[in-house]
């Protein structure tokens, strides 16, 4: 297997927020009178937090949430930052503007708050070994997550590793996304089995029915851990990044 048959061409996306202003901290240490030579290693504090004008304030907060999950509605999260497919790269240009114009519009009529968002981008090839054995890695530790889930006839965990592995099929290459979907509907399924039957037929019954459905999910990881195996450390130097910066 090719490593180029893995990883759709993209953005690695760097975001963050910060919210300054509107808000002081007083803090009293508790211990200042401690006895000399106690060797006890405690120490004690009390911190008292005051915001100037709580309604901007919480505008403030609201503002920098929406920011944010504008540009994290067009990306894939994953451990290593957000990626957005090459496809989108337009999309994500507009959910950038957008966030800036929210963010200031908020900074034009508060007095006390000041919010900012940065993002810097970089270009991810369908080629670049590292992402790739990052990626795979990730989606791999995704459908173990799933087993687990069956192993212990936990739905809600089972439901969440399949949610998280359907959205990182949507930056893979047709072929290995057709592999995570696969595992995805048997995971799903196995769900749906111990909720109708484990009333029924107990944990361990069920438990068997769906470790029996499970036959995608082990596919698809021996596969992923094929392709982390088959990948060198790469030495070669980091692809360029195209950076932007979005303030004020």
């Amino acid at each position: 297997m090719t490593t180029t048959s893995l990883l759709k061409p993209g953005f690695l996306v760097s975001l963050k927020t910060s919210l300054q202003g509107g808000v002081a901290y007083q803090r009293v240490d508790l211990d200042a009178d401690k006895p000399d030579g106690d060797p006890a290693a405690i120490a004690r504090w009390e911190t008292t937090r005051r915001i100037d004008d709580p309604d901007e304030h919480k505008r403030a907060t609201k503002a920098r949430s929406a920011a944010r999950a504008l540009i994290e509605s067009v990306c894939v999260k994953t451990a290593f930052g957000l990626l957005c497919q090459e496809s989108k790269g337009a999309e994500l240009d507009e959910k950038i503007q957008s966030a800036q114009a929210l963010i200031d519009a908020h900074n034009q009529a508060a007095h006390s708050t000041h919010v900012r968002v940065y993002v810097l981008r970089g270009r991810i090839a369908s080629t670049d070994e590292e992402a790739v054995k990052a990626l795979s890695s990730e989606v791999r530790e995704v459908l173990e997550d799933m087993q687990a889930g069956i192993r212990r006839v936990d739905v809600e965990k089972i439901r969440e590793a399949a949610t998280r592995a359907r959205k990182l099929g949507a930056i893979l290459d047709s072929e290995q996304a057709t592999k995570v979907n696969r595992a995805v509907e048997a995971a799903r399924d196995a769900a749906k089995q111990i909720v109708k039957r484990i009333d029924v037929d107990g944990a361990e019954a069920v438990r068997a029915v769906a470790e029996g459905m499970s036959g995608p999910i082990e596919q698809a990881r021996f596969a992923f851990l094929e392709i982390e195996e088959s990948i060198q450390t790469p030495v070669h130097a980091a692809p360029e990044a195209r950076g932007e910066l979005e303030v004020q």
